[in-house]
């Protein structure tokens, strides 16, 4: 009884200590320098993949579409509407609309800010970490305990078998019963009927 409020203070306790250790990998990943320098590149990835994913979800495929169908329509254009198109074209190097966004470079975050980024993402993956090895820990314990409602389950069926075997027993004693006695009132009747038969023959 005294186990279970212990590992629950205990489990709540690990909890609160692994806040700090959050706190403790934020400050290593911008005070640690060879740390930083990872916390960078893995702050300016993450800001790329959020953001890629960002612009995919709130794109309008379908004006899209509708954008670029009205794009290759023909019209008339002048020589020289013709060769400003070209000339912008080829000082972008690339079509814009024809990137794919998962291939798209967008804005880097500042050194700090990505900092910032990868350490929030380390300390909040740390302790979900530590939550979810608690939940773990305490499931498996749970299942390695008897369960004490199967045993008593079992105990009852147990005792139910016993009860009608039991009764089985009775019945069949009681059946016997039955038959000693028809048996005994068959031999009484027998003597009856012979000790009549005699008192009549020697009366005649």
């Amino acid at each position: 009884m005294v186990a279970l409020p212990l590992f629950k203070l205990g489990s709540l306790f690990v909890r609160h200590i692994s806040k700090y250790g959050a706190n403790w990998l934020k400050r290593q990943a911008h005070e640690h320098e060879r740390f930083r320098a990872i916390a960078v590149r893995g702050g300016q990835a993450m800001h790329q993949w959020n953001m890629r994913i960002q612009v995919n979800l709130l794109r309008d495929k379908e004006a899209e579409k509708k954008a670029k169908e009205k794009a290759g329509t023909p019209t008339v254009k002048t020589e020289e509407q013709t060769k400003v198109e070209e000339a912008a074209k080829k000082a972008h190097h690339y079509n814009q609309e024809n990137i794919s966004v998962w291939r798209r470079r967008f804005r880097p975050l500042t050194e700090t800010r990505a900092v910032d980024l990868f350490a929030d993402v380390v300390g909040d993956t740390f302790i979900l970490t530590v939550a979810i090895s608690l939940l773990m820990y305490e499931y498996i314990r749970a299942q390695s305990k008897p369960d004490t409602n199967a045993e008593k389950l079992a105990d009852l069926q147990r005792l139910e078998e016993e009860l009608n075997l039991r009764q089985k027993e009775l019945e069949e004693a009681q059946k016997r019963q039955q038959e000693r006695l028809e048996v005994l009132e068959q031999v009484l009747e027998e003597i009856k009927s012979a000790n009549g038969k005699k008192k009549l023959a020697w009366r005649s």
